[in-house]
């Protein structure tokens, strides 16, 4: 019998009464922290409080990918250090975790987007040098710590809010997809209910956070929903099974990324469109109609349109039969073929366009 160890990162929500960095980080130790450029400035001010031996900054190279990873990870000062900050939104994250894996360092998180869950979860998205896809690293650890910066993640582009609302949508209709006939085991029944409960705060409050967000004003609403986002589908992603933690709307995702006009997109936005396709395909009613609403109220992707292609784009079935080939399609509920995902996307056309 193998004996399988499952530690969720805890997290913490700054303030300016609360040295959240200076409690997680050892006096006098080496330090590296990689990250965006952009993050790298707004985080600069937090970092320069650290009583550290040495603190040293990366740019991580803008793209989750082979190359960024080795170059970080053969830096002599992040090959020396004793723990990895990781700074950005969703792949900086990843690589900034991708390489303390390799290097079998702790890495303690800073996001400073709420675009994704990459600053919890415990896998690296990995692209190549085009943003093509190529994989999902599964990592030895997670996180060591997130620190959530509510002053930080008010003042980005309410855009990355948006994406995030979409892409966290995903993961509980996904995970459902994917395992609705399965025996669950506990982790993966946790992991379902606290996505779940994700989905529900995000419907409720979500709009909310979003004009918070456009106001730059920090508010109940707002700090639940990046937490939600960041920490809950994190924790989700972390206790369910590989197998069942994504399905067709990540799968469409990642094809779509071939089609120059949609690649624009930020990853939720197309996350979110696949969602209600998969949601048809599925015959789901309930959830469809759920969510229909709050893709309005919330001008989320309610067809192919919106990110900058039609029914009829000659490319269509190719990036369907692609995305029918990923892994992430290997465990679904549901039989999946070029024909019913087809005709799932024309049906969500209809609606959305009022001919139904």
């Amino acid at each position: 019998m193998s004996i399988n160890t499952m530690t969720l990162p805890a997290y913490t929500m700054q303030n300016d009464n609360i040295d959240a960095l200076g409690n997680w980080i050892a006096l006098d130790s080496k330090v590296v922290v990689l990250g965006g450029h952009t993050a790298l400035t707004l985080t600069k001010t937090y970092l320069q409080t650290l009583n550290t031996q040495s603190l040293s900054e990366f740019w991580t190279g803008g793209e989750c990918n082979q190359s960024n990873h080795d170059r970080l990870s053969a830096e002599p000062s992040v090959v020396a250090c004793e723990l990895i900050i990781g700074v950005g939104g969703g792949r900086a994250l990843d690589l900034a975790k991708w390489v303390a894996d390799t290097l079998q360092k702790p890495i303690l998180c800073i996001p400073t987007i709420a675009s994704t869950c990459a600053a919890c979860s415990a896998v690296s998205v990995v692209y190549d040098e085009n943003h093509q896809f190529v994989c999902v690293h599964e990592l030895n650890n997670a996180p060591k710590h997130i620190i959530l910066i509510p002053d930080i993640l008010v003042k980005a582009p309410p855009s990355f809010l948006h994406a995030g609302i979409g892409d966290a949508i995903s993961k509980p209709i996904e995970i459902n997809f994917s395992g609705k006939h399965t025996s669950w085991s506990y982790p993966n029944q946790l992991g379902k209910i606290i996505a779940e409960n994700t989905l529900d705060i995000l419907i409720e409050q979500g709009e909310e956070a979003y004009q918070a967000n456009l106001k730059q004003n920090v508010n109940a609403s707002f700090i639940n929903v990046v937490t939600a986002i960041i920490m809950g589908i994190g924790y989700a992603s972390i206790l369910v099974e590989e197998d069942y933690n994504s399905a067709l709307a990540h799968a469409l995702y990642n094809a779509f990324m071939e089609m120059e006009s949609v690649k624009r997109y930020p990853h939720g936005l197309v996350v979110a469109y696949g969602v209600l396709v998969q949601c048809l395909v599925d015959g789901d009613q309930a959830c469809f109609e759920r969510l229909y609403p709050f893709y309005q109220h919330l001008k989320l992707p309610m067809s192919l349109k919106a990110i900058a292609t039609d029914i009829d784009h000659p490319d269509l079935p190719r990036i369907v039969e692609e995305a029918l080939k990923m892994p992430d399609c290997r465990f679904v509920s549901t039989p999946l073929t070029l024909k019913n995902v087809l005709e799932a996307m024309r049906s969500l056309e209809k609606i959305t366009l009022g001919k139904v």
